[in-house]
Formats: C-alpha cells, structure tokens, sequence
C-alpha cells in the first residue's frame, strides 16, 4: 500500500492509521493482519486489470501486419490507376481508429476509399445504373490482373471485396460529395437536424435502389479520435476488446455496429456528466451491463449523420445476440466477487470464459 503525509509531518497508509515508525505507537497486530488482506486483494485487482491490459494490447494488429495491409492497397490502387483517373486514395474504417482487432483472418477487413475524377468517370454518377457500374468496372480490373488469378474478388452492396488468404482489402469507389448530383444526405429528413455534407464523399449503395450516399469518414475519424485521446485510449481498447468477445462467441455483430455502441457509450457518460470507470475491468463490466439494452432497443446509429448500422439484425439475431451478452454480464459479476474474495486466479478463469483462452 502506498503512503500519504498529513498537515502534522506524520506518515499516513491509505486507509489514515499511522504507518509503523511515523511517531506514534505503532501497529497494532490487527492492524498488521488487516493491511495484509489489503495488500492480498490489492495485488489480485492489480493482477486482473494486468491481464486485461495484456489482452487490450494483444489484440491490436502487428506492425508488420499494418504494414502489409498499407503495400496490398498500393499494389490495388496500381492497378485501377492504368486506366482511371484517381484523384485520392486512403485507407478508412478501424484500421485507421486502432479498432482493427489481430491476428488478422480472411474476414478481418480493411478499408480503402479511392476517389475518383468526376469529370473523366461522369458516367457513373449519371446512369441509371452507374453505382453498379462503377463496383463493376474495379472488380473487373483486379481480377483481370494475373496476380488476382487465383483470388477472389466480388461486389458487396457498396465495395469491391479482394479476398487474402489473411484479411479482406475492401473499395470503396467514390466522388466528392458536392459533384455527384441528387447524392443523398443520411440527414435528410430528420427534423431539426441538418448536417453540411459538402465536404465528405458520395460512395455507391446497390442496397435496394441504387444510389449514391453521403459519408464522411474523416469527420467520424477526428470525432473518435478526439474522445479516444480523452479517456486515454480506452475508446479504441475497449473496442477491441468488445470485438473479439463478440467474435469469439459467434454473436452476429458486425465489427462496425459493435464499434459504434462502445463509442456510443462514451458519448452518452459525457452528456450525462457521468464518470467513466479508470479500469478495463470496470470499464467493460460496466459497458456489457448496458449491452443487452442496446440490443434488444435497436437503432444503434453512428455518429456522424445518424445513421441506424443494425438495420440488418433480424428479431431472433437480437434475441440470440442478447442472451449471450447477459451471460457475459453474468460472468463478470461472477468475477468480480470472486476477486472481492481474494480468489484471484478463480476470477481470471471466469474472465477467460468471456473473453477466451488467450486472456491471461
């Protein structure tokens, strides 16, 4: 236990009693017994927290995996550059946030949005077709390239998907905003809400009718970013951390909808004027609490044009989705009563029931 001096000169442990050797008396015996049960607890907590550090850190990818994301988009936008005219090219989504969870697989997906010249690629904002179009004439290119051969490469909804034997490369075909005529606004139609989308992008939707629709990727960036320099980091981590709870127990989240309702979370404590927990342990005990009311409620929206993301959820998905969180729930409380007892290694093992074997 650490100490603490008072106005007298005096040492003080934490709890107030005069520490051994500061002037007075001394401990008594049972003071000494008490402060070792302390010390015992303290220890487990600080071992817990520990292992949820180790586990936050863990999950990031590596930098040699960061490295290889960054060289497959220079070797794609390559390619499309032979014949169309690109004015930019970045790469978007959690990879950009520190939310991209590791070891990376062929579903672990990074985002790449190329923009393109309106005034050479006009036809696509024109046609009838032309999202479509556009999805088409980028799936073509890379899959015309003989070192895509043996690759797959398909259209889904508003990207083309290039599959790796370890990760999934998706692009996103996009225009300015404000030269794509009749672009939707995500905001449009909300009453008392009006969000300029001039300077963000149109990208293509084939969901239903086909459509270009506003999205601002680097505005959603600045704003995550922002409340994740604010609470130390914890944004991203326990974003991660939520992720592969989410994948290691097959929920049906999508990675983005789970990102979404941790940041979410963050933003609804800092209306209130309510504290965020300082440990990872707390901070996601305290998040899964809630996680089952964000399920079964619906309407997660993002943050930047208050888009709904879990449209796609069926009734029995949330259904089965909320089950497994108020089970996590369960086993969190589970193990903080077990580290409230001293049975520090029996919490752990409850912990790696939630978030898997590779908690330690």
């Amino acid at each position: 236990m650490g100490s603490r001096h008072n106005s007298t000169g005096n040492t003080y442990n934490q709890s107030g009693r005069e520490a051994p050797g500061a002037g007075g008396a001394g401990q008594t015996l049972m003071d000494a017994l008490s402060d070792d049960d302390n010390q015992e607890h303290q220890t487990g907590a600080d071992e817990v927290e520990e292992s949820y550090e180790e586990h936050v850190d863990e999950s990031e990818i590596t930098d040699n995996q960061a490295k290889t994301i960054s060289d497959r988009r220079d070797v794609l936008v390559e390619i499309l550059e032979e014949d169309m005219e690109i004015e930019d090219s970045q790469l978007i989504g959690s990879y950009t946030r520190g939310t991209m969870t590791g070891p990376l697989k062929q579903d672990s997906d990074a985002d790449v949005m190329i923009v393109l010249d309106a005034d050479e690629h006009r036809q696509w904002t024109q046609q009838e077709n032309g999202p479509r179009n556009a999805l088409n004439a980028i799936k073509r290119r890379i899959q015309n390239d003989p070192r895509f051969s043996d690759t797959e490469v398909k259209v889904d909804r508003n990207v083309v998907q290039v599959k790796y034997h370890d990760s999934t490369i998706e692009i996103a075909p996009a225009f300015r905003y404000n030269e794509v005529p009749h672009a939707d606004n995500p905001r449009d139609g909300i009453s008392g809400i009006f969000t300029d989308a001039s300077d963000g992008y149109a990208i293509p939707d084939t969901h239903g009718r086909q459509s270009w629709q506003g999205t601002n990727p680097r505005k959603y960036k600045q704003m995550f970013e922002a409340r994740d320099e604010a609470h130390n980091g914890k944004v991203s981590g326990l974003t991660r951390t939520m992720k592969k709870w989410a994948e290691n127990n097959d929920t049906g989240f999508r990675s983005y909808h789970m990102e979404t309702m941790v940041y979410n979370y963050f933003e609804e404590k800092a209306r209130r004027g309510e504290p965020v927990p300082d440990s990872y342990e707390s901070l996601t005990r305290d998040f899964v609490q809630t996680l089952p009311r964000r399920i079964d409620n619906g309407g997660s929206k993002e943050p930047v044009y208050d888009e709904t993301v879990d449209s796609g959820m069926s009734r029995s998905e949330r259904r089965k989705a909320a089950e497994k969180a108020e089970k996590a729930n369960a086993k969190l409380e589970e193990a903080k009563r077990l580290k409230q007892q001293g049975r520090t290694e029996e919490a752990k093992e409850k912990l790696r029931e939630v978030h898997g074997e590779g908690f330690n």
